[in-house]
């Protein structure tokens, strides 16, 4: 019997693997000429940088991401502009892959500096403007823990006070990006590609002159991106992502810079090992609704592995958990796998009714 040896990338970013390898920051780095990465500080996250690809322009520069909105990601980014011969007053834009913060965050402060406009695609433009009530935010995720079974007894550590939302004003965009957009005319081999999933309007950005592919968090080196199921969410998150993951077959020509870990080439097989990463995950929550029918959402996330362990994951990493795992359940009920029912007045110990929460079941 012959055994296929599974597809592997190749590490292009051998300075940036070996500085993860030893825990450190990576050097700035002129990836291409005209093009730089400048890592900037995430704090207090595994992930620990974001890359930040700088893009000569004619009179100054463009960004792709911005960085976590803190004064040492903001020392970071200055550094490293001085360090390759500009300043913060020579940035025009910022191309934002997502609005998550790691991303968007030093987006205003750039804005204020240098007079640069913002620009991300349109559903997340969107999912600002919507966002920008803290307590409302609140409100929606104690709903959201309730469908979910969260044991009363969890609740408290689960429910993220309206205070911790107002770490930054997320800065509206001034200019709005659609797929196939090639938005900088003084840089036009610069083409915009919607990879939602990981967020509504996630963009990557292809440059088709450099042969590489700045790909946000919809493609990494060495970790899954966070799907989730958020609170006020519709949809199948997870089969958008397998949607537009799959959509990037045949850029094997094209460098990978991600916005975190180290640059690599080999979409295909990358892409191959996360088709197979969420059909073992997919099997996993299958079994444990298997094992339990009509489990909760909660339930069933702590019956699956977890790099550290259910009972070590905790806190915000365990409401993601849960999110991920919602976004599994979500997956299989619109590949009529299970069915995920919605059952009214459920009554917990007998102190709190939960409403509409979820309960799942296979076919």
């Amino acid at each position: 019997m012959t055994t296929t040896a599974r597809a592997q990338i190749t590490v292009t970013g051998h300075v940036q693997k070996d500085a993860w390898l030893r825990r450190e920051m990576p050097p700035v780095e002129l990836v291409r000429p005209g093009l730089w990465s400048i890592p900037v500080i995430f704090p207090n996250n595994p992930l620990r940088y974001v890359n930040v690809y700088v893009i000569e322009v004619p009179g100054g520069v463009v960004l792709v991401d911005a960085g976590w909105p803190v004064d040492e990601a903001w020392a970071n980014l200055n550094d490293g502009l001085t360090s390759i011969g500009y300043d913060i007053t020579d940035v025009d834009g910022v191309l934002v892959t997502h609005n998550h913060a790691d991303h968007l965050g030093l987006a205003g402060r750039i804005r204020d500096a240098s007079g640069a406009w913002v620009a991300m695609h349109r559903l997340d433009a969107e999912d600002i403007s919507a966002q920008i009530d803290p307590a409302k935010m609140q409100m929606r995720g104690e709903s959201w823990l309730i469908r979910a079974g969260v044991e009363l007894a969890d609740m408290p550590s689960l429910v993220v006070d309206a205070g911790q939302f107002v770490q930054f004003t997320p800065p509206q965009a001034d200019r709005l990006i659609e797929d196939g957009e090639r938005p900088l005319p003084g840089a036009p081999a610069i083409r915009a590609l919607w990879t939602p999933g990981h967020s509504p309007g996630h963009l990557c950005f292809i440059d088709d002159e450099r042969n590489l592919l700045m790909s946000g968090d919809h493609l990494l080196p060495r970790i899954s991106p966070h799907i989730s199921v958020h609170p006020g969410e519709e949809g199948d998150p997870l089969g958008t992502y397998l949607n537009t993951l799959n959509s990037l077959r045949g850029m094997n020509d094209l460098e990978v810079l991600p916005a975190h870990e180290y640059r690599f080439s080999g979409v295909d097989a990358r892409v191959d090992q996360m088709n197979e990463h969420h059909e073992d995950r997919l099997t996993e929550v299958l079994n444990a609704i298997n094992d339990k029918p009509g489990s909760t959402t909660y339930e069933i996330s702590s019956h699956l592995t977890w790099s550290h362990g259910w009972e070590n994951t905790q806190g915000m990493l365990r409401r993601a958990a849960m999110g991920e795992t919602l976004a599994h359940i979500v997956h299989l009920v619109s590949r009529g796998l299970i069915h995920n029912e919605q059952i009214d007045g459920r009554l917990y110990e007998g102190q709190m009714v939960r409403t509409d929460a979820w309960f799942a079941t296979a076919v």
